[in-house]
């Protein structure tokens, strides 16, 4: 059922009382920003701001708005952290007991160490929380011409409405270059208002819990100052201690002053509030008054601050263009009429607006950190899975598109996370498996410890998280080639990663090396009740791809060759991938396990997810091994018309564009656009619920990966594109080895594709089956040289372009 907009008005009554909303626009940013007609019902639906250090959730009511304030270091202390359990001394039994099939007691046996060592079982991480509110007060009255909207170009959030014959305007940002949040009111007549902070509201049945983890917080206002503290009741060395935020009141014109832990201005017609929150850690002072003098100099202009932001949000941005020939009605609908009509029907121009939401939401969520489940935002203080960060598959599918969309250095905070966490994980490799190198967790937070066991999800038993980031530092270096990062940052990590491999793996009795005990996430064998397996397929792409890349970078930054010799011999006793009785690839490398395709996951076609496995690649079985798994969990995903857990069906989209299938790629990009984004643009885990930013992330790069494919010296145009994206163009994205897509434009008869390289380089194209003829910078190739891959020189720092006619 469509709703119309008089449906809504009757809904913006309950929620509104004395409000009677008009519906004339003020602005509409076309694709790249949203209009809203209602204020966000819920936290979810919030316009979402951010500088990858802070984050707001801005409902956008008119007279008592709510803003929601997030700092990127807010994970609370939920206790003193401990080491990992001494699952070592119990390996022996535990590998034992899954080569018996005995699973279940395999993993039961971390938690009985658990309660040995006195951990009384599995630690969660610590939970990302929000900051506290801005609470905003302006006078009531019957409303008209009511419109928010957010600008992705610009970061700015703006809610207008008029009442009683006086406009207002409000609009705020966080700026990435003064690092504070701006908002600025201002109105046609004088008006009052109150700026007030609060604690965010919790359940009833939260309070023995926050007062448990919170030691205290003070509010106050001084003069013009709104003051908010909060200290944790576990401090611990390096971490966090507490928060502090800060918010100035600015106003040319009207009288301010402070009354009850609020401040007030009155017949103003424009004011200015400042607002910036800082961390602070163990032994470190409270940031108030450093916050108060950072204030004293900053220019209380609204339009020279965003003039700063924008140079440097805006230019980040637009590095990539997209667009899909939609219509302009359906780009300029309304964002609640827009959701509603994509769950009745595709349309390229929802598709062209989404990816630029989800490349403005990921841009704005990564900064001090990489993004979390949730980005930068949240409104509980006890969200799902703590909002950590899940290192076996929502953040690999959340910094997924950094590097072909063109925002290489967003991958620097994956990468200072990761190495910030290294002591912990030798601890992990140590102590749960006695090897060296490291040991990456499922879960992590505020620190590297892998605590996460459970008889059911035994993660402890995960052991490819270093793999599986070693493939973003290697492939950080094969986008920019840069040799310093390689040699000082890719390399060593990738390095202890293998090292945990030497003294893990084992010899099996046929001579391949085992993994004793593996885990493909959160699936278990349709005959075998237990996730604690042996060879899941997962594991073993991920250490090929490792020793693979290994032996790459190794020879460039010149490793001992005796040891480049051990990592070769050990990829060529990995096992060999293998099909079941039905022609589907094994998701465990193990005689007797049978396939259970009734799951959200698809780890086991890992090697698919991003560059295609060679081993694969050569192996036209394998390959229609690949396309059977697909099959298998499609059939599934149609059942649920499409299905809780979207990175995987992402991931299930970044598979179907490397197996060159355009049908079943648009099949898949239907559900992405219909069900899984707020009427904020906002991303979620499930269909039309819970807020979670993995998909925008993940998004840009499904759409990225339809349009072009690369590896090294390799470009495959236009693998996957939907047939009814007829018409469009792309530009701005990147490829490996240094490649800048300055244009890829597609239609009926002819394909024009813009390549600048910085170095010389030779470059195959695989160019669409329907190809008859190529020009190459006007001169056209000879008919032996139209083959499936054609041949191209690049000279360094020109572009090439390249004309491909079609049948």
């Amino acid at each position: 059922m469509r709703i119309t907009k008089n449906a809504h008005f009757v809904l913006l009554l309950v929620l509104i009382p004395c409000a009677v909303f008009g519906q004339t626009p003020t602005s509409n940013p076309g694709s790249k920003g949203y209009t809203s007609w209602l204020p966000a019902p819920n936290a979810d639906q919030a316009m979402l701001l951010g500088n990858g250090t802070m984050g707001a959730m801005v409902f956008g009511h008119p007279h008592n708005e709510t803003i929601i304030l997030n700092h990127a270091d807010l994970y609370l202390p939920t206790g003193f952290p401990k080491p990992p359990i001494d699952q070592y001394s119990r390996l022996p039994e535990i590998r034992q007991l899954i080569l018996d099939g005995l699973g279940e007691k395999a993993a039961k046996i971390p938690v009985e160490q658990s309660l040995i060592e006195g951990y009384g079982g599995q630690l969660w991480s610590d939970p990302y929380i929000p900051a506290f509110d801005l609470k905003i007060n302006t006078t009531p009255a019957n409303i008209i011409n009511y419109q928010r909207s957010v600008n992705f170009e610009t970061g700015e959030a703006t809610v207008h409405w008029e009442q009683e014959g006086n406009a207002f305007l409000r609009q705020q940002f966080i700026s990435r270059a003064d690092s504070v949040m701006v908002i600025r009111i201002s109105a046609s007549h004088p008006f009052n208002a109150e700026f007030v902070f609060d604690r965010r509201p919790v359940t009833w049945n939260q309070w023995d819990y926050i007062n448990a983890n919170i030691k205290n917080t003070q509010i106050k206002s001084e003069n013009h100052y709104l003051i908010y503290q909060s200290d944790f009741v576990h401090q611990w060395k390096g971490n966090i201690a507490g928060y502090a935020g800060v918010g100035k009141l600015i106003s040319p014109d009207g009288q301010i002053f402070s009354e009850n832990n609020q401040i007030k201005v009155i017949e103003t017609r424009e004011v200015i509030f400042l607002l910036k929150i800082e961390s602070y850690k163990t032994g470190e002072p409270v940031p108030t008054e450093t916050i108060i003098k950072q204030f004293a100099q900053i220019e209380p202009d609204y339009t020279l601050l965003l003039s700063a932001h924008k140079k440097v949000h805006s230019e980040l941005f637009n590095r990539v263009s997209l667009n899909l020939n939609g219509s302009n009605e359906d780009k300029n609908l309304d964002s609640e009429v827009m959701m509603q009509e994509a769950k009745n029907r595709f349309s390229p121009a929802f598709v062209e607006k989404q990816f630029y939401a989800a490349r403005y939401h990921i841009l704005c969520a990564t900064g001090k950190n990489p993004p979390n489940l949730q980005g930068i935002w949240g409104s509980s203080m006890q969200p799902p899975w703590s909002s950590d960060y899940t290192h076996d598959g929502n953040l690999p599918v959340a910094v997924s598109s950094f590097l072909s969309s063109n925002l290489p250095e967003l991958m620097k905070p994956f990468f200072d996370y990761h190495d910030a966490r290294l002591p912990y994980y030798r601890d992990n490799a140590q102590k749960l498996y006695g090897c060296r190198g490291i040991q990456v967790p499922s879960h992590s937070s505020s620190h590297g410890w892998n605590v996460h066991f459970d008889p059911i999800w035994c993660l402890s038993f995960w052991n490819g998280g270093a793999a599986w980031a070693s493939h973003f530092y290697y492939d950080y270096w094969r986008y920019t080639n840069d040799k310093v990062f390689l040699m000082e940052r890719a390399y060593p990590f990738m390095k202890e990663a293998a090292l945990f491999y030497e003294d893990f793996l084992t010899p099996g009795i046929d001579g391949k090396l085992l993994f004793n005990p593996s885990y493909s996430p959160e699936n278990n064998p349709a005959n075998n009740p237990s996730q604690a397996t042996l060879n899941a397929t997962m594991d073993i792409m991920l250490a090929k791809e490792l020793f693979r890349n290994l032996l790459t970078a190794g020879k460039i930054i010149k490793e001992d060759k005796n040891q480049l010799k051990k990592w070769e011999t050990m990829l060529s006793q990995l096992p060999d991938y293998e099909l079941d009785s039905t022609g589907t690839l094994r998701e465990w490398l193990w005689p007797g396990y049978q396939e259970n395709h009734k799951h959200r996951h698809l780890s086991h076609l890992y090697g698919m997810f991003d560059l295609i496995d060679p081993e694969i690649a050569a192996n036209p079985e394998l390959l229609n091994g690949v396309k059977k798994v697909i099959e298998e969990r499609m059939n599934v995903r149609r059942n649920e018309n499409g299905g809780i857990m979207v990175f995987g069906l992402v991931q299930m989209a970044w598979v179907a564009a490397n197996l060159g299938d355009a049908a079943l790629t648009e099949e898949i990009i239907q559900w992405l656009s219909a069900q899984y984004w707020s009427n904020s643009l906002a991303t979620y885990h499930d269909p039309n619920g819970l807020f979670n930013m993995d998909l925008s992330g993940g998004f840009q790069t499904v759409i990225i990966r339809m349009l072009l494919y690369s590896e090294p010296t390799f470009l495959w145009v236009l693998p996957a594109k939907p047939a009814s994206w007829e018409k469009g163009s792309i530009s701005g994205i990147k490829a490996r080895n240094q490649l800048t897509v300055e244009k890829l434009q597609w239609g009926k008869n002819e394909i024009k594709l813009s390549l600048y390289s910085p170095i010389e380089q030779e470059l195959k194209l695989k160019l669409p089956n329907n190809s008859k003829a190529v020009f190459v910078n006007g001169k056209v190739l000879k008919t032996d040289q139209l083959k499936t891959n054609t041949w191209i020189r690049l000279n360094p720092q020109t572009t090439v372009n390249v004309n491909i006619a079609l049948n």
